[in-house]
């Protein structure tokens, strides 16, 4: 079943508002044992969200008529473009907490909750994983691709540690060509760190795959999967969510499968 969450509160860039459902019933979302948010990333309006993550539910064949693919549309865009991405951290962190609101007080069943994430996304689940944590709530799959967070936040207990540790898996799929994370991420990431008063580095996880925190020491938990996309395949950011042609290029076919198998709890393999 597909629902829609919507916590936008204007079709372009916006203000963070409590989740509504656009499409679905929230009686029938409380009668399911497994939910599977599924969450965009930086620079995606509201119809675009939408679209393309209606199309990576459907192609997750394992999520059945008893279980539920959500997607969750959040305003990690501007008017402006790309420019706004140092800005953009707040509103993703604002979203996490409204997502997990939304968790916490909508689904009393409390069920098997995973989530899959693309680019800053991965910011707005971790984030969540984190809340629900604090809450009580398991959390069990997390598949993070082209993640747009620190290739060290997984391992450091000052970002996301505890969370990954939460979680049954938190599985990485990320590509060293990437050009979106290799020249943006990076200059992006430092402006924001001024911005905010915090500290990054300089690689995106999404594109170096998981690595210790260095200072102080803290080695990648193992609960983490990750898998580097083979270099000669060329996956670039747009590689993993379905676009808005007819059909999902190959790459991103492979995408939705890796995921597929993650939520199921598979070990899944990019082919």
């Amino acid at each position: 079943m597909f629902f829609i969450l919507d916590m936008r509160a204007a079709t372009v860039a916006g203000a963070v508002i409590p989740g509504r459902l656009l499409k679905g019933s929230l009686l029938d979302l409380q009668t399911l044992p497994k939910v599977i948010f599924l969450v965009h990333g930086f620079n995606v309006n509201q119809t675009d969200g939408q679209n393309h993550l209606e199309k990576l539910a459907g192609m997750l064949s394992d999520v059945g008529t008893n279980e539920a693919a959500v997607a969750v549309l959040w305003p990690g865009d501007s008017c402006f473009g790309p420019i706004s991405y140092p800005f953009e951290s707040t509103k993703a962190d604002d979203s996490a907490a409204e997502l997990a609101k939304f968790i916490g007080d909508q689904l009393p069943q409390r069920p098997r909750i995973s989530f899959i994430a693309h680019s800053l996304g991965s910011r707005v689940t971790m984030k969540t994983v984190s809340l629900l944590q604090d809450w009580g709530i398991a959390v069990d799959q997390v598949c993070l691709m082209a993640a747009a967070i620190d290739n060290d936040s997984l391992a450091s207990s000052s970002e996301y540690r505890n969370a990954t540790e939460y979680a049954a898996r938190v599985a990485v799929l990320y590509s060293t060509k990437d050009t979106v994370l290799r020249f943006a991420y990076p200059a992006g990431n430092l402006l924001q760190s001024f911005i905010h008063w915090n500290s990054t580095t300089d690689a995106a996880l999404g594109l170096s795959g998981p690595r210790p925190r260095f200072s102080p020491y803290q080695d990648i938990p193992a609960k983490v999967y990750a898998d580097r996309i083979p270099d000669q395949r060329g996956v670039d950011h747009g590689d993993y969510l379905p676009g808005d042609g007819p059909a999902p290029n190959r790459n991103q076919a492979s995408a939705a499968r890796f995921a597929n198998d993650i939520v199921a709890g598979r070990t899944p393999v990019f082919t």
